[in-house]
């Protein structure tokens, strides 16, 4: 989604080609978005595009009962539902709700196991719809598999195999 970097020339050497790219990064630490912002900072993308890099707050520890904090976070999940590309990572509830608010299918990255990146590092999902993580066992009609009783508009979640989601087979 984004170009890679140009680490063997300084970026006051490139041209602009009139395109940019702006990168939201929301997340309650910096680690990212400061990594990120220094990369496309110092360096060029082969593309000659120019990736800015921004990230509107960073709290470092969740506050839900503080309402200023809420209402940043409320701000933040607005902002990524109207971008043209969203990718969340896995179990974000900010990634659930943006992706619902926006209409949109992101791309997820997966968490890793064991200290062992997946491979694919991340997936598309199948729909806007989020993941459901605990869904009501199904019992009415004896004990039958979720996948035989809810038919194809129903699928487990691309990043919980426990959870359900909607999705669109038309």
């Amino acid at each position: 989604l984004l170009p890679d970097i140009n680490t063997k020339e300084p970026i006051v050497s490139m041209t602009n080609k009139g395109i940019s790219k702006a990168v939201l990064v929301t997340c309650l630490h910096s680690e990212v978005y400061e990594k990120m912002k220094t990369m496309y900072y110092e360096h060029p993308a082969v593309t000659g595009e120019i990736i800015g890099v921004y990230q509107p707050s960073h709290e470092q520890v969740q506050q839900t009962k503080e309402e200023m904090h809420n209402k940043k976070a409320w701000a933040e999940i607005y902002l990524l539902s109207l971008t043209d590309v969203l990718v969340t990572s896995a179990w974000s509830t900010f990634g659930y709700v943006a992706q619902g608010l926006g209409g949109l299918k992101p791309w997820i990255l997966i968490r890793s196991e064991n200290m062992t990146m997946p491979d694919p590092p991340c997936r598309r999902a199948l729909s806007m719809d989020p993941c459901f993580h605990n869904p009501p066992t199904f019992y009415c009609h004896g004990k039958r598999d979720v996948d035989e009783v809810l038919g194809s508009h129903v699928r487990y979640c691309e990043d919980m195999s426990s959870g359900l989601k909607l999705v669109d087979e038309a």
